[in-house]
């Protein structure tokens, strides 16, 4: 159960094409907007109550605007990702994590082949970040991997037994 303090792995990660430009007069940019989530770590290594929460961040660029958001990701959530992926895959817009505190990602199907990803930190700082983004081709496949990697980096180590009742995985109950 212990853990490089130094490993970031990316859940989420958003970004233009490179030579990606809408604005006219400015060709050639490099596609720098990009929405990214990293996963820190786990929030309470070694406590059966807070041992598979991960501590994220959430970025979002967009030429000279960056934002940073905190948030805790739990197992529940990273099925919701893969399910809002799916969602993703038939053409439908989606909103992960859109609980009542804490940032709030949604991914809406734009003009052919593009996304409006928008971040909302209504609760805490009352910031909302939308970026327009013309992800590369097989973007959808790259989400789906970045999961997996993931989800092997930091396995579910925890089992419910009985509401408010955890244990090891794997260890006898007692």
């Amino acid at each position: 159960m212990s853990e490089v303090a130094s490993q970031q792995n990316e859940l989420i990660r958003l970004t233009d094409r490179p030579g990606t430009d809408d604005t006219p007069g400015c060709a050639g940019r490099s596609g720098g907007r990009n929405v990214r989530v990293r996963v820190l770590g786990r929030h309470a290594p070694g406590s059966l109550l807070g041992h598979d929460w991960l501590d994220c961040e959430i970025t979002v660029t967009a030429d000279s605007v960056r934002g940073q958001f905190v948030t805790l990701v739990t197992d529940r959530h990273l099925r919701q990702w893969e399910t809002a992926l799916d969602r993703l895959g038939r053409g439908s817009a989606v909103r992960w994590l859109d609980e009542e505190h804490g940032p709030e990602l949604r991914i809406e199907p734009g003009r052919p082949g593009g996304l409006w990803v928008t971040v909302s930190d209504a609760e805490e700082s009352g910031v909302t970040l939308r970026v327009v983004l013309s992800p590369a081709p097989g973007w959808l496949d790259e989400q789906r991997a970045l999961l997996e990697l993931v989800r092997n980096a930091y396995p579910s180590e925890v089992v419910e037994l009985s509401p408010g009742v955890r244990s090891w995985r794997g260890e006898p109950a007692g």
